[in-house]
């Protein structure tokens, strides 16, 4: 019994919603080949025509002829985001966040990923460890690129005491050997104070600088630590003289590769400027938002975002809008006054609820990391209609970081929930009664 690769989900208004494929339809055949894994799939999904054997969930096996537009996608969300078994990390790396996560949250959570085709395909980072000479010629025959590549240090014995694995120290050759065959790479490191930060670093933007361009940008990201660490290796958190010393040395280096390759190349996380109480650079300074899924510009474009919007708010809004928008502590201090100015448009009362990560606990402070339990502490708190950020769901689906829902929020807070995906969603939802 042949058994395929199960769906998901249909993309509404797709061609396989088109065609009434369902979830719990399962892909048999492409072209009459059964696809090796996600990246067969996206290959022969970008050809103009394909034929896909599907096995509908009732036993019905059926061909589809698919005519379309080069590279317009079928639709199909597959149960594995792989279609086969996704690659597990190999590492024991000293600040893993996995490691540092409490009982009770949801179960693909403490899946140590680190597979090099969601890497490519969804910009989650690797660290190349887990190769085999196989999987390398396989990236380069299928130009697999850019790949997304968690550094933390380029010295091969700090690397290795850093990840725990032998392996960790042959990276540079690595990144050479891909390079040369035009392999290019975004890459990162997460830093940790007397660790991998000051010369270490030094060297760290060094070597991967001397790969530009195959190495694109680096991000340097602070390690992120939670209140369960117990048996773990002892870690110091960031501190403001920490973070101040990180940017000084970012700005140095940027200059220096803007002045030299046109491009300021590494960038500092807003969690940096955050933790220094320092002013975020321009908008022209992060380059297009390389590295914006690491953090890197996320505050940046909220404010650049909210510039744009502010010049075309109402005077009033009627009938009246009672809201409460639920945000971590980092971003609290630059959504506050886009709050206060939204307060003075006549008819609009918008609160914002700062949520502590107590189920996180530690240094953890980004509305990304909230949870359900987290948002319970806080349900007297809310007025009218409560605003969550899309960041704190799962993408795609409606799952908190604890497993659960919109609807178990919305039950307890006895309150409508609403998610936005962005600033200008935002501005949209609380102000549609003035936009009719």
């Amino acid at each position: 019994m042949r058994q395929g690769f199960p769906v998901e989900r249909v993309e509404q208004g797709s061609i396989a919603d088109e065609l009434g494929l369902k979830p719990g339809d399962r892909l048999l055949l492409v072209d009459g080949k059964t696809p090796q894994d996600i990246l067969e799939w996206r290959l022969a999904e970008s050809s103009e025509s394909l034929v896909l054997t599907i096995q509908h969930a009732d036993g019905e096996l059926v061909e589809y002829e698919i005519e379309k537009a080069y590279d317009e996608p079928v639709g199909l969300v597959f149960a594995s985001p792989t279609l086969d078994k996704i690659r597990t990390c190999r590492n024991r790396c000293l600040f893993c966040f996995v490691d540092q996560m409490p009982a009770g949250m949801r179960k693909t959570l403490y899946l140590k990923d680190d597979d090099y085709r969601l890497s490519f395909l969804t910009g989650s980072f690797v660290t190349l460890t887990n190769l085999s000479e196989a999987d390398i010629e396989r990236i380069i025959s299928l130009h697999v690129s850019p790949l997304y590549v968690s550094v933390h240090a380029t010295d091969p014995d700090l690397r290795r005491k850093l990840m725990g694995n032998k392996r960790a120290g042959e990276l540079l050759p690595l990144l050479k050997r891909l390079a040369a065959a035009g392999i290019s790479f975004h890459t990162q490191a997460v830093l940790c104070p007397s660790l991998n930060d000051g010369e270490n670093l030094e060297r760290t933007i060094a070597d991967l600088y001397a790969l530009y361009p195959a190495v694109r940008t680096l991000a340097v990201v602070p390690v992120g630590l939670t209140g369960h660490r117990e048996g773990l290796y002892p870690i110091l958190p960031g501190s403001r003289e920490f973070a101040e010393a990180v940017l000084a040395q970012v700005g140095r280096w940027q200059q220096k590769a803007l002045a030299e390759a046109g491009t300021r190349f590494v960038f500092a996380a807003d969690e940096f400027y955050t933790l220094a109480a320092a002013p975020l650079p321009p908008e022209e300074d992060y380059e297009g938002y390389p590295q914006l899924e690491n953090g890197v510009g996320l505050v940046r474009m909220l404010l650049a975002e909210w510039e744009e919007n502010q010049r075309r708010l109402p005077l009033r809004v009627d009938p009246p809008v009672v809201a409460t928008v639920a945000t971590g502590v980092a971003a609290a201090p630059y959504l506050q006054p886009i709050i206060d100015r939204l307060n003075q448009i006549a008819g609009v009362s918008i609160k914002l609820l700062v949520v502590p990560s107590r189920f996180l606990g530690g240094q953890v402070t980004v509305a990304g990391l909230v949870t359900y339990s987290d948002l319970l502490q806080v349900l007297p708190e809310i007025e009218g209609t409560l605003y969550l950020p899309a960041v704190m769901l799962r993408e795609g689906r409606d799952l908190f970081l604890d497993g659960y829902t919109i609807s178990d929020l919305s039950q307890a807070a006895q309150a409508e929930v609403r998610i936005a995906g962005s600033l200008k969603e935002f501005l949209a939802a609380v102000l549609r009664r003035e936009e009719r």
